[in-house]
């Protein structure tokens, strides 16, 4: 096609874009006048101008909340898309776009550009894209609204199907949003709102039309004739046929469809209430925005920090902390203790105890981040002394799992409880295994081949809460190395810190004699004892309320007859710690492909003692 033609069809295009919603709303105009004949208009003001006082504030007061609620879906917005604009000017300037937007019509042009205006530093991208948001979650809000209305409202037993066929496709969706969140379209990618964000989604727009429902209820003429319910059902479609058709403040498709859904009412009474609604909740609120418009704040925006901080305390209690390395975690500083913490599609997880400045996790500066990105809080796996806290702040706790501790300053493999142990370290020395500590040198070829020849019996590594094998993250670890002559028949590493060790990865090939890896951990306890290290952790297994059958890798640690330590997972409510649990489960189960990773290894055959677990530390 020449290019003068294509530069024709694009302008036609444009054209029949601009055009197209006058001429939806001239059509319905007609169709409307053609319906109520010779009404005086006179005759209309006039009703309207009987309401009461009280009705007039009434509809004023329920428009304030109506319009209040509107601003919530900034707020949301600005959290999911992370631009760093605090809740208050976010949801000034979304009150301001929707009540100028919604009466001027074309509300993606005319919404940007208000968000673009009331906040500065916002680039004109980033508000298309607030806009957008708002738009398409909205409006996917309404659609929920409007199928479960029919449900509670007679109308059609028709109707009545297909709104309980949009509420089941809802369970797909949520779904989804779950366990795929990151969506690709070709080049473009995008991420879903999380649950917690869906949710107050469909709060917010409950309250907003709840409450302009109630506003054009009130300035209805003998509404009462009618029934709240029905003026709720007729104004939710209406205002869905209004949205979609894009005319300014949607003149003709609304009123339409409204008048259609309730037949038996006077069309008289209801374009009363229509007038009286358009002057009170699109007239009054876009005059405000236009002003605040034309004198728009001053605010400077602070500039969020792009580098999270990981710099982890050489002297943290819990060495485990160090997994957000591998997880995209970050320590998040605050008055009371700094926390290692993992930020997922769904939960702001604080892991284990705090890495320094005290024994107390700071819930209240957890719960503030978590809000600010859509999140849900939790703690996981943290010990009794921070779980007595939450529990006294209101969450709910549970008990998780139990973590073998040992003290390399006093072990040793005397006693009858270690038989087994001592079994084992004999096998292990009769196959003449040699035992080393790795140096800044490490094998990578072979701990690769062997931890491919585990994944390959065992299935793809878990991970998130757990380690992976990958060199980069390996070498910054305490590595003990197993070799049956010149071949590393397997290896474990340990999370480092001046006051604990702790057990990350135990991988064998298939020939590594028995005991291998138990003579792999007492070369690491001697090794600590050297160090003046009071602590090894081997790592926490399961609560057996949580798993089925025997567990191999209890078996394991209980050779080494340590000390259980219960650790607990906490949450505001028992909801969030049913989202976090399922997110944690979801997440060491299926984690994000590491660099240079890929997923031949989707093998569902674990462990059982493994199948049952959100994250056990080590893997055998």
């Amino acid at each position: 096609m020449p290019a003068s033609a294509a530069q024709q069809v694009r302008a036609a295009a444009r054209f029949v874009r601009i055009a197209a919603p006058f001429g939806i709303a001239a059509l319905c105009l007609w169709v409307l006048h053609e319906r109520l004949g010779d009404m005086d208009l006179r005759g209309l003001w006039d009703a309207a101008s009987q309401h009461s006082w009280m009705h007039w504030t009434g509809a004023f007061i329920a428009t304030a909340v109506s319009i209040w609620a509107v601003g919530r879906y900034d707020t949301v917005a600005h959290r999911h898309l992370g631009t760093g604009v605090a809740d208050a000017p976010g949801r000034r300037a979304g009150m301001c776009a929707i009540a100028f937007s919604q009466t001027v019509g074309f509300g993606v042009v005319t919404g940007s550009f208000a968000r673009w205006r009331l906040i500065p530093g916002l680039s004109p991208v980033v508000a298309v894209k607030l806009t957008a948001f708002v738009a398409l979650s909205f409006l996917t809000a309404l659609a929920l609204l409007i199928a479960g209305s029919f449900l509670f409202t007679p109308f059609n037993a028709a109707f009545d199907w297909i709104s309980l066929l949009c509420l089941v496709l809802a369970g797909p969706l949520l779904a989804v949003a779950f366990f795929n969140p990151q969506i690709r379209v070709g080049r473009l990618s995008f991420r879903l709102p999380s649950l917690p964000a869906m949710w107050a989604i469909l709060g917010w727009t409950l309250l907003d039309t709840v409450a302009a429902c109630t506003a054009l209820y009130l300035l209805i003429p003998n509404a009462a004739d009618i029934g709240w319910h029905l003026v709720f059902h007729a104004y939710l479609i209406a205002l869905g046929a209004a949205l979609l058709s894009g005319t300014p403040g949607g003149v003709g498709p609304f009123e339409l469809t409204f008048l259609a859904l309730l037949p038996s009412a006077p069309d008289m009474d209801l374009m009363v209430g229509i007038m009286a609604f358009r002057l009170v909740y699109f007239a009054v609120p876009a005059l405000i925005a236009g002003l605040v418009l034309l004198f728009p704040p001053r605010d400077v925006q602070e500039e969020l920090d792009a580098s999270p901080d990981r710099d982890l305390c050489p002297d943290r209690p819990r060495a485990e902390t160090a997994i957000i390395d591998q997880n995209g975690g970050y320590v998040m500083r605050g008055d009371l203790s700094d926390m290692a913490v993992l930020e997922t599609d769904q939960v702001l997880v604080g892991l284990f105890d705090p890495v320094c400045g005290g024994r107390r996790a700071d819930l209240s500066l957890l719960q503030q981040e978590a809000k600010a990105r859509n999140l849900r809080p939790c703690l996981y796996k943290c010990t009794a002394s921070i779980a007595t806290t939450a529990r006294q702040a209101g969450w709910k706790v549970i008990r998780v799992s139990a973590e073998a501790v040992l003290d390399p300053m006093s072990f040793s493999t005397k006693g009858s409880k270690r038989r087994q142990l001592r079994r084992k370290l004999r096998q292990a020395e009769k196959a003449g295994l040699r035992i080393e500590q790795a140096g800044d040198i490490l094998p990578f070829a072979e701990m690769a081949r062997i931890d491919a020849e585990w994944q390959d019996a065992n299935g793809r590594a878990k991970g998130t809460t757990m380690g992976r094998f990958e060199p980069g993250y390996v070498a910054t670890q305490q590595v003990f190395l197993a070799w049956d002559g010149d071949r590393l028949a397997g290896f474990v590493s340990l999370h480092g810190a001046n006051r604990e060790w702790c057990l990350d990865l135990m991988r064998a090939d298939r020939t590594a004699p028995d005991g291998t890896m138990h003579a792999l951990i007492c070369a690491a306890l001697g090794a600590a004892k050297a160090r003046n290290v009071p602590r090894l952790s081997l790592a926490a297994v399961t609560d057996p309320k949580f798993r089925r059958g025997a567990c191999g890798l209890e078996q394991f640690k209980r050779s080494f007859d340590p000390r259980w330590q219960p650790l607990y997972m906490a949450a505001p409510g028992w909801t969030s710690l049913a989202l976090a649990a399922a997110e944690l489960w979801r997440l060491v189960h299926r984690p994000p492909v590491l660099e240079g990773e890929t997923d031949a290894n989707w093998i569902s055959a674990h462990e059982e003692d493994e199948k049952n677990q959100f994250a056990p530390a080590a893997q055998p």
